[in-house]
């Protein structure tokens, strides 16, 4: 049954072969037969890849340890479910999930190409023959999963005891079915370049795919937070890791992709851009994949290194010559119907604005990724750029995209025109100043989160008065809303998920840690609650012993909760490993790590954890998702980008309102816009009271925390709480662990960065400022020890000044580049009418 399995993904590759060469046969010489010969045979491979799967799980179920993939990654003491999973624990796995994804994915758009994209066919077959002719050749050459172990192994390896976690369960193939149905956009757009042309129907078809790939993307990259959070034990669920900013980067590119097909939608404006984005975001995907198993990056995810990475790099490069070929030979090609080339301020001019900041963001990661291999490359030096470098720029970006989402809503499309201006944007502004400055100065705010929840409740106010003003059109009719503006609430939705995202990630700054020691019985407090030491306990599952402190923690109100941290221990590894305590409440999240146990005594070691606003992340993507999904829900019946409609509201409005006049709908009573008034008013209210909430729940600064009594002072029923030195924390974030996988030295539990920390200690104590340590441990380690670049060295400049540069000039370059378009038109028309009366005035002479 092995051998079958893999006679079926070589089968696979030649039916995919097959069909990406019907395909470039078709684009100049296309006969229906074999154009639908092709499709069949790229349909055919996904049942390939569906037997050859089948085989491969059923082989991980029956221990078949023949198979060297199943050794290597199972075990006979495994859980069910972790044997079914094992199937992506490991390279040949996880690329074997991505082929019969993709695969599926390609079928799907094949058979359910609209009529009148059919012309579209040739391209689809080229694009998408060539990626699944990559990914089978691997299947069958450098990533085989069926390969077989000689002699026949016994037991199982088992997985990566990291890997056996629920979210794991579920964050790959969610991630990488968002990474799949992004290759449909790309067929798309490749298409379309090699027609020389959009169909009637290109942009229904696009649209869809981008927002569904979009949509769930965004699903596999919060459940990939999620395992980090629940599962490493640092109070963290995003670190810039090389290969989390690898599935970050294709979200960037898809999120400006959607803004862009928007102005497309409307203006005719940015073809080019709009396809070039929608390849890119799917050349990006497999950045990820090269980083991850090249074993070039050392990072948390690379559980499996091969000699694949040369191949991933080669068809990187192969892939966006391809894409940047296609954009320069035939992107002039591709006409939109816009009708004017001014850049006006409106809605087109504000989205990008958005794109300008989501770009400049992609660029941030793209580079910070892959700067340290090139210098590396090229120099022979190495060089660290990690989380402290994005964080200094993130927060600006931030700014600027919360900023927009407002504002940008309200403009209209083309004339910029703003319904009632007063009331959409002073009245929230009003709102939002009164609210934060109560916040202000009743809870001690500091100043970057104030600033942070005044553009938030500000923006999140404009949002609802827009709302209100586009159901006001419709006088108040829900029903006829939602019927011909489900894409406009969709993207209301999902805005509003992004700033209760932003909201959340604000929250993450403010978190407090401490540490302490409790023997069986004593008690300490933190942040308002008692914890209290109720002893050990002991299991043991499958492949796994778990050691789990049952601390009994007891709020500022006397209510009482049980938190369990555990320790375990795998068969197949001798480190213990963290599983997390927490006790999540609606601000904040408590969480507790089990860093030592004694089984005799029973006394534990606690790493104690505040972190505020934490479910408004979790949260957020609920209503992102759900704004997709709404948005996917409306049924598109005329999108030709090449011709130019008027925008979406007014049309829409229109309608409405010739229906109204016919008696088709029934005219709403007044009771509903009261009703309706209401709702969007209190719903306002609740918003804002939601995030003030957050805040003042979530804000505790270190004079307050000891006020609250953090240390119980009898001496015979409480245990000591340390609460980590601020100046010894700042000083070590700033350093890399030397033997860890990229995170700092405050986060690491190894024996190096606690002598270093002893040492950051010593020099602190002798009076020594940051700059010197950090100097000290340069001179020892070298510029790699340093978690950001050096701005004091030649490349470290290059590094912080650029991205500071294009931060701080690239929206006045941005508006200098419309004004100056709408010079160069008016400059046209003069010329124009000069031309014209020259030639008038030559047929009069004429004629005379």
């Amino acid at each position: 049954m092995v051998e079958l399995g893999f006679f079926a993904l070589l089968i696979g590759f030649f039916l995919s072969l097959y069909g990406f060469s019907m395909g470039i046969i078709s684009l100049k010489s296309p006969v229906k037969g074999v154009i639908t010969s092709a499709r069949n045979a790229l349909v055919a491979v996904n049942w390939c890849v569906i037997f050859a799967a089948v085989i491969m799980w059923l082989s991980l179920l029956n221990h078949d340890f023949s198979v060297r993939y199943v050794f290597r990654n199972s075990s006979v003491d495994m859980p069910p479910i972790f044997l079914f999973t094992a199937f992506w624990s490991a390279l040949e796995g996880s690329h074997t999930l991505w082929t019969l994804i993709m695969s599926t994915v390609i079928s799907v758009a094949l058979l359910t190409v609209r009529p009148r994209n059919e012309s579209l066919l040739p391209g689809l077959l080229v694009a998408f023959g060539s990626v699944l002719t990559f990914m089978l050749l691997l299947t069958v050459w450098a990533s085989a999963p069926l390969t077989r172990l000689f002699p026949v192994g016994q037991f199982g390896a088992g997985m990566n005891a990291l890997l056996q976690n629920p979210y794991m369960a579920a964050h790959p193939p969610s991630l990488f079915t968002g990474y799949c149905s992004l290759v449909v956009p790309f067929g798309y757009a490749a298409a379309a370049l090699l027609r020389g042309a959009f169909t009637p129907e290109w942009l229904v078809s696009f649209r869809r795919w981008t927002l569904g790939g979009w949509a769930v993307l965004t699903v596999g990259i919060f459940l990939g937070g999620k395992w980090a959070y629940a599962e490493l034990g640092w109070a963290g669920y995003w670190a810039w890791d090389p290969v989390e900013n690898s599935s970050f980067m294709p979200w960037l590119a898809t999120t400006a992709s959607i803004h862009t097909l928007l102005i497309l939608d409307k203006t005719g404006r940015l073809p080019r851009l709009s396809t070039f984005l929608a390849m890119f975001a799917f050349v990006l995907t497999f950045m990820g994949t090269f980083i991850t198993r090249s074993g070039v990056i050392s990072s948390v995810h690379s559980f499996a290194e091969s000699n694949i990475g040369p191949a991933y790099l080669t068809y990187i490069v192969l892939m966006l010559g391809f894409v940047l070929t296609l954009i320069t030979v035939r992107g002039h090609l591709l006409q939109g119907a816009a009708r004017s080339n001014t850049w006006a301020l409106s809605k087109e001019s504000a989205l990008l604005f958005t794109n300008y900041f989501l770009l400049f963001l992609l660029a941030l990661v793209l580079i910070g990724t892959l700067l340290p291999l090139i210098v590396e490359a090229l120099r022979g030096e190495k060089i660290s750029i990690q989380q402290p470098f994005f964080n200094a720029f993130a927060p600006w970006i931030g700014v600027g995209l919360v900023s927009i989402v407002g504002v940008g809503n309200l403009l209209r499309w083309r004339n910029g025109k703003i319904d009632d201006a007063v009331a959409s944007i002073l009245m929230p502004l009003l709102w939002s100043i009164v609210l934060t400055s109560c916040l202000y100065f009743r809870k001690n705010l500091d100043v970057r989160s104030t600033i942070g929840f005044f553009l938030i409740i500000w923006n999140a106010g404009i949002l609802i008065m827009d709302l209100f003003f586009k159901l006001k059109t419709m006088r108040f009719n829900g029903n006829l809303f939602l019927r011909f503006n489900r894409p406009y609430l969709g993207s209301w939705i999902a805005h509003m998920g992004f700033l209760v995202a932003i909201a959340g990630f604000i929250g993450h700054y403010r978190s407090l840690e401490a540490h302490t020691t409790l023997q069986l019985g004593e008690s300490t407090s933190f942040y308002g609650y008692t914890f209290t030491n109720k002893g050990l306990t002991y299991s043991r599952e499958y492949n796994y012993q778990l050691v789990g402190a049952t601390v009994e923690a007891k709020d500022a109100n006397g209510n009482i909760s049980v938190i369990q941290p555990f320790r375990s221990k795998y068969t197949n590894k001798e480190d213990w490993l963290n599983e997390i305590g927490i006790e999540s409440t609606f601000w904040h999240d408590v969480y507790l790590v089990l860093t030592f146990f004694d089984a005799k005594t029973q006394k534990i070691q606690l790493n104690m954890h505040i972190n505020p606003t934490v479910k408004l992340v979790w949260t957020s993507l609920v209503i992102m998702v759900l704004g997709a999904l709404v948005g996917l829900s409306h049924r598109i019946i005329r999108r030709n980008v090449n011709i130019n409609p008027d925008s979406l509201e007014l049309e829409t409005a229109t309608q409405s309102l010739e229906m109204l006049i016919q008696g088709e709908i029934e005219t709403p009573t007044r009771l509903s816009g009261v009703v309706t008034s209401m709702i969007i008013l209190f719903g306002m209210i609740g918003l804002t009271t939601f995030g003030l909430s957050a805040v003042a729940m979530a804000q505790a600064e270190s004079n307050g925390v000891k006020n609250e009594q953090l240390i119980v002072k009898t001496p015979v029923e409480t245990s000591e709480m340390i609460q980590m030195n601020p100046k010894l924390k700042e000083v070590a974030e700033e350093l890399r662990c030397p033997t860890c996988t990229g995170i700092s030295v405050i986060e690491s539990g190894t024996p190096q960065s606690v002598a270093m920390r002893a040492e950051i200690e010593r020099q602190l104590l002798q009076g020594k400022n940051k700059k010197e340590i950090l100097s000290y441990f340069k001179e020892r380690y070298g510029e790699w020890i340093l978690r950001q670049p050096d701005s004091t060295t030649g490349v470290g400049a290059w590094i912080w000044g650029i991205p500071i540069a294009g931060l701080a000039l690239g929206p006045f370059v941005l508006i200098f580049s419309l004004k100056k378009s709408k010079k160069r038109e008016l400059e046209d028309r003069v010329q124009i009418k000069l031309a014209l009366e020259d030639f008038i005035r030559l047929n009069s002479q004429k004629e005379s």
